[in-house]
């Protein structure tokens, strides 16, 4: 009859409608899973996600894959800011056996390229830096501290005064590159004392740098390159580090609107950095808060030390004491000068109080989500402290 569907018709309807609804319940089953954090949709796309900015350069590099090194040498890099605590910190992070140390690699090409120099490298090499591509030379140059490969290291770097001032470990090095009497070219000298760091280098069970010239992203590279690399990123308090910066006259001839607003904005562009890279290198890299350090210094450097896989000793904390719970010295740069905790808030009864709210005119959009308090002149000399992450 003509009104009637055939038997077959009627199967492939119903197989066709039934299909359709079975499609439809997996799309509805995967969006669900996917909203709440599961499913195989949702983990590609959080690997997809978590990927975007390993794989990115925020500037290019000129290190190619087969640069990468391949070592079981423990490795570790201190990432601060100018006058915000690195240098105990460092001092700290390197007190383990046999530690290899370079405090800021990268003043001398720094001031180079300041004065418009032209670097020369051990190699033989010589490059006209500009500003724009600093950032780059700067990861590079760390690779090659790190490594142990000085002849691609700038002669700057490998005869700056902070190797004799601030590594007494180095001093035959500085020593040999500085003699009193010479007929030889600065490059010369180098070559010939080079071995006494590579020597050094290469039979050391853990290689330290610190610097406060490298951006947070561009230490990403770095974690690329270099397996077996850690990171640890210091914070201290904006108006800490910018009264200090004042006090020591390292400004570069900056105001103090400006010399705050850079500070803040560089502080800002790498936290967001560090939130970033935790995604795909989470066990690779730690920020901390000076002032907790400072507050809590057992506890936090058992931290470290955890972090960078080593034994928090006897040893170590009696270094721990005499560093940060000793008796108070009065020096800018030194180290060991006692209560670490009040020389990291000795700025709260020195800072003026038109001082403090330009720097935070600048700076307290970070604040809270750094556990900081904006607190005004007179409620600050109150606390005498500012980092409170649980104030309320």
């Amino acid at each position: 009859m003509m009104g009637m569907m055939s038997m077959p018709s009627r199967y492939v309807i119903l197989s066709v409608r039934y299909s359709f609804l079975f499609l439809g319940f997996l799309v509805a089953f995967y969006t669900f899973m996917t909203v709440k954090g599961r499913g195989p949709f949702a983990v590609m796309n959080s690997l997809r996600m978590g990927s975007l900015f390993c794989l990115s350069e925020p500037k290019p590099a000129h290190l190619s894959d087969h640069n990468f090194f391949k070592d079981n040498t423990q490795l570790r890099l201190v990432v601060a800011y100018m006058r915000g605590g690195s240098t105990l910190t460092a001092d700290l992070v390197r007190h383990t056996e046999r530690d290899f140390y370079v405090f800021e690699p990268l003043h001398g090409i720094s001031q180079a390229v300041k004065r418009n120099d032209s670097i020369q490298f051990l190699n033989g090499t010589k490059r006209s830096i500009e500003e724009k591509e600093l950032e780059s030379v700067y990861t590079e140059i760390l690779f090659h501290w790190l490594t142990c490969n000085f002849h691609k290291i700038d002669i700057p770097g490998l005869t700056d005064a902070f190797i004799g001032y601030h590594t007494p470990e180095h001093r035959n090095y500085y020593a040999c590159i500085n003699p009193q009497n010479t007929t030889k070219s600065v490059i010369e000298l180098v070559e010939q004392c080079i071995p006494l760091l590579q020597i050094k280098c290469h039979k050391a069970h853990s290689r330290t740098l610190k610097t406060i010239r490298l951006p947070v992203a561009m230490a990403g590279k770095l974690l690329e390159w270099l397996p077996n690399l850690k990171i640890l990123h210091l914070i201290r308090d904006p108006r800490g580090i910018v009264n200090s910066q004042f006090e020591q006259v390292v400004t570069e001839g900056k105001n103090l609107s400006t010399s705050s607003e850079e500070l803040c904005q560089t502080i800002s562009k790498d936290v967001k950095s560090f939130s970033e890279l935790h995604r795909c290198h989470g066990s690779r890299i730690l920020s901390v808060i000076y002032e907790n350090l400072c507050q809590n210094p057992h506890t936090m450097v058992k931290q470290l030390f955890e972090f960078f896989g080593k034994t928090y000793s006897k040893r170590v904390k009696d270094f721990v004491n005499r560093t940060m719970q000793g008796p108070v010295k009065s020096c800018d740069y030194c180290t060991d000068r006692g209560n670490a905790l009040a020389n990291a808030y000795r700025w709260i009864s020195k800072i003026r109080k038109g001082a403090l709210q330009t720097i935070d005119s600048h700076c307290s959009f970070l604040y809270s989500y750094l556990g900081y308090q904006k607190l005004d002149y007179n409620k600050l000399n109150t606390t005498k402290t500012s980092w409170m992450p649980n104030y309320s």
